[in-house]
C-alpha cells in the first residue's frame, strides 16, 4: 500500500525515534512512499519483510529503504528502537548533483541488499546527533494516536510532524543522509540478510494482490504448492504471526485506508466493507491492534 506522508513544504523530511514499547503496533502493514527511507537500529532486534528478503534487524544496523521497495516491519521485540528518518527529493537532489557517490540514493528499487551493521562508534556518535535533532525540537505533538497507530509522526493519518525551526532541521537531515550512507558503503557489512523461502513469497504476494480474497490456509498452500502444515510453519517462522493474525493486520490497513477516504462511512460500514464477518469480531482485532476502541481512536485523528 502506498502512504502518503504528511511533510510540511518547508521541511525537507522528519526523524523520530520508533519505540516497540510505546507503538502499539509496529506499521505492520506492508507499505511503500514516494520518500527515501533510513533506519538506524539502537535497541533490541526485529525484522524487516521485502518482496523477496528479509532483514534481521540489531543494534548497529542501517537500513536504506527506497520509494519502490514496499516493507514490512516484524517480529520486534519488546526492547526494539529505532531512528526513523525520512528525505524528501528536495534534499537529494541538491546532494546527488554533487558526488557520484550518493547518486544511487535517487533510485526508485535498486538491486541488492541495503541493511549493514556498521561499528560501534560510529553507531553512538549517529544516536547522539538523532537524540540531538529530537531534543531541539520544542514542538511535542504527542496525541494518543501517536502511541497508538503505530504510524507515528508525518503519517496522512497520524499528528504531524512539526519542527520549531526547519532550517536546523534540515542542515541535519542533510548531515545524516550523507554521513549514514559514507558509513554505510565503507564500514557496513550486509550479514543480515536473508532470502525469504519462495512459497511464503507467493503467500505474501497472493495476500496483498488480492485483498478481497479471503484465502484460508488450505487453499493457500495449494496455490503455493506446499502442504498445510509446512505453509504454516514457515509462514510463523519467517513472519513471526499466524496467517490469520497476518491477514486481520492487513484488514486493519484497509479498514483506517477506509474511513480515511470515506469520511461518511459510520465505523461498523467500514469494517463490512473490508471483510470482517461481523463488528464483535472486528472491534475485538482493533482493540487487540490499537489499544483502545475503534470510536476513541476516530475521535483522536
Amino acid at each position: 500500500m502506498k502512504e502518503e506522508l504528511n511533510i510540511k513544504k518547508d521541511h525537507h523530511g522528519f526523524v523520530f525515534l520508533y519505540d516497540s514499547k510505546n507503538h502499539r503496533t509496529v506499521m505492520n502493514g506492508p507499505h511503500h512512499h514516494k520518500e527515501l527511507e533510513l533506519n538506524i537500529v539502537i535497541r533490541g532486534s526485529a525484522e524487516y519483510l521485502l518482496s523477496d528478503q528479509r532483514y534481521r534487524l540489531a543494534r548497529g544496523n542501517l537500513v536504506w529503504l527506497f520509494p519502490g521497495q514496499e516493507h514490512q516491519l516484524i517480529k520486534t521485540d519488546s526492547k526494539f528502537k529505532m531512528y526513523v528518518i525520512v528525505f524528501k527529493e528536495e534534499i537529494l537532489k541538491k546532494t546527488i548533483l554533487l558526488d557520484e557517490k550518493y547518486k544511487a540514493l535517487s533510485e526508485k528499487n535498486p538491486i541488492g541488499s541495503f541493511c549493514r551493521r556498521i561499528s560501534l562508534p560510529s553507531m553512538e556518535k549517529l544516536e547522539k546527533v538523532c537524540a540531538s535533532l529530537c531534543s531541539l525540537n520544542d514542538k511535542k505533538v504527542l496525541s494518543p494516536a501517536y502511541y497508538y497507530s503505530g504510524r507515528a509522526f508525518g503519517f496522512k493519518n497520524n499528528s504531524e510532524y512539526l519542527h520549531s525551526d526547519p532550517i536546523l532541521l534540515n542542515a541535519g537531515l542533510l548531515y545524516l543522509m550523507t554521513v549514514c550512507w559514507h558509513l554505510y558503503l565503507t564500514e557496513g557489512n550486509d550479514e543480515n540478510k536473508e532470502m525469504l523461502n519462495p512459497s511464503i513469497e507467493k503467500a505474501l504476494n497472493l495476500l496483498q494482490r488480492f485483498p478481497e480474497k479471503d484465502f484460508g490456509l488450505s487453499e493457500l498452500s495449494y496455490e503455493c504448492g506446499v502442504s498445510v502444515s509446512r505453509l504454516s510453519r514457515l509462514f510463523n517462522e519467517q513472519i513471526g504471526s499466524s496467517l490469520v493474525d497476518y491477514k486481520n493486520k492487513l484488514k486493519m490497513e484497509k479498514f483506517v485506508d477506509c474511513m480515511s477516504k470515506n469520511p461518511s462511512y459510520s465505523i461498523s460500514e467500514a469494517c463490512y466493507q473490508v471483510g470482517f464477518g461481523s463488528y464483535s469480531q472486528f472491534y475485538k482485532i482493533f482493540k487487540q491492534n490499537f489499544g483502545i476502541s475503534p470510536k476513541a481512536y476516530f475521535s483522536e485523528n
